[in-house]
């Protein structure tokens, strides 16, 4: 067995976990704080969403009904992100990717049209941030 050293992955780096492929993916302050970054897995194109989405209560683990409207009432309730002026390009960075399953921390994954919730989120985001 050799030994390996750690290291941090670089943006859009993939690594081969033996039949699974994750790519991370450098979100600064997306979902918040400026190191941020999330993984996708390829071959089933789950997007590993962090924070993003959260949903607050008793959720199912899994759903295909609209994340998005809970999510932003989550967001207004407990103000945990700080979108920047860069936040809707990192979310339609992540749309183009066309997640089939957004996987969140918080509430219920959507197996879905990923980019459409993320185009949304994008698009919220600007809203506020012009407010």
């Amino acid at each position: 067995m050799s030994e390996r050293t750690p290291r941090a992955m670089a943006n859009d780096e993939a690594l081969d976990l033996g039949g699974k492929r994750v790519r991370w993916l450098d979100t600064p302050h997306v979902p918040h704080n400026w190191d941020a970054g999330l993984l996708f897995e390829e071959s089933g194109r789950t997007l590993f969403c962090s924070d993003l989405f959260t949903q607050a209560g008793d959720t199912a683990p899994l759903t295909n009904s609209d994340i998005l409207g809970p999510a932003l009432v989550m967001e207004k309730r407990i103000q945990f992100s700080g979108p920047t002026p860069q936040s809707p390009a990192i979310l339609r960075r992540l749309a183009g990717l066309s997640p089939g399953l957004l996987a969140v921390m918080h509430g219920s994954a959507y197996a879905g049209d990923g980019a459409a919730a993320l185009e949304g989120l994008a698009a919220a985001y600007e809203k506020r941030l012009a407010h």
